[in-house]
């Protein structure tokens, strides 16, 4: 899934980000808060659509052993529990940007990245492939929904250029081609302008790729 490698990418990336900040740069480090906010935010309504809208289909309609959806629903709440443990440090952060803060901070966004890795392999290994057999199209779109509708509208650009980066040319091209005309056009006139200063803003220098 294309969002997943998003994800994989933009955690990855938090640690470094966070220990490059300089000692006592509050601004600097309000600005990684920020954007580490709004992807744990998107994590997190990715999951609520999965646990309100997939797993209990699964488990509803699968015929046979469900341990491995259970032990995804575990994984879960042990992200969960990671990303509430990562704003409260992220707001011990922003507030001092001490760099015995940031450590704590980027300890634990590793610790975060490493176990979301291990969850979106099992998903895509186990739990895509049933999705495929077991879920409507329709069904899996209602999924899709509830994770975009956490995302604000002025934000929405950022967001698939974000997506766009971490996607393979082939999937770059299929994905906008599943998107309405209107949205392809704005994204073409101001979407990737929009997208480069937000990536600059948070990585200091322009995206490659």
């Amino acid at each position: 899934m294309i969002i997943h490698q998003c994800f994989r990418t933009q955690f990855a990336a938090l640690p470094s980000l966070v220990r490059s900040v300089p000692d006592g740069d509050a601004v600097r480090a309000g600005v990684l808060v920020d954007f580490m906010g709004e992807l744990t935010t998107a994590l997190h309504y990715h999951h609520v659509g999965e646990d309100e809208a997939m797993w209990p289909l699964l488990l509803e309609r699968l015929d046979g052993d469900t341990s491995n959806i259970l032990e995804m629903e575990e994984q879960h709440e042990r992200i969960g529990e990671l990303i509430d443990r990562a704003l409260a440090q992220a707001s011990a952060f922003r507030t001092s940007a001490r760099d015995h803060r940031g450590e704590l901070l980027a300890a634990t966004l590793a610790e975060l990245s490493i176990a979301l890795n291990e969850h979106l392999d099992e998903e895509e290994a186990v739990a895509l492939p049933l999705v495929e057999e077991l879920l409507s199209v329709e069904e899996w779109a209602h999924i899709a929904e509830i994770g975009h509708a956490s995302i604000p509208k002025d934000r929405m650009l950022v967001i698939l250029g974000y997506i766009l980066l971490s996607a393979s040319p082939p999937q770059r091209e299929f994905f906008l081609a599943q998107s309405p005309l209107m949205a392809r056009i704005v994204w073409k006139l101001m979407g990737r302008r929009t997208f480069e200063a937000d990536y600059r803003r948070v990585y200091g220098h322009p995206p490659t790729g």
